[in-house]
């Protein structure tokens, strides 16, 4: 044990602490963005949207802001299918005859920027935001 003692020399540990301490830069950074990002957040005159496409061209779309009970839509594309359900303001993809499932998994999402993909289908829902965001005034700033 003391042999491999002797093999540490002080600059080696002075590395591996500046090294530990690195490593939390990018957790730093991205907390910082979210945080940032959480206080920009859209304030109630902004519109949600989801927008589906498949395969780049949009086939569905459905305002949240202000949508009240389920409402179900069913993407048919000869024998490849999704059964999209929007409850209140939060969609999801309830079923589909994919192999992987990795959709049906994702659950419901409710805010902009956040996406379902059904890869073997070619199936995307984006949530899209429309309208001011709060404590920045740029003059009814438009994201979509």
């Amino acid at each position: 044990m003391k042999h491999y003692l002797k093999m540490i020399k002080p600059f080696d540990i002075i590395i591996v602490v500046l090294l530990l301490i690195g490593s939390f830069i990018p957790y730093v950074i991205f907390a910082r963005q979210e945080a940032d990002r959480q206080a920009a957040q859209p304030t109630s005159n902004a519109v949600y949207t989801a927008v589906v496409t498949h395969d780049g061209k949009e086939v569905y779309r459905i305002k949240l802001t202000g949508h009240k009970g389920t409402t179900t839509w069913k993407y048919n594309d000869g024998h490849d299918w999704n059964t999209i359900v929007t409850t209140g303001s939060k969609i999801q993809i309830k079923d589909a005859n994919c192999s992987d499932q990795v959709c049906v998994r994702k659950g419901k999402i409710s805010k902009p920027g956040q996406t379902i993909v059904c890869l073997p289908h070619k199936l995307l829902i984006e949530i899209k935001s429309t309208g001011h965001t709060s404590g920045n005034n740029t003059g009814g700033m438009v994201t979509e």
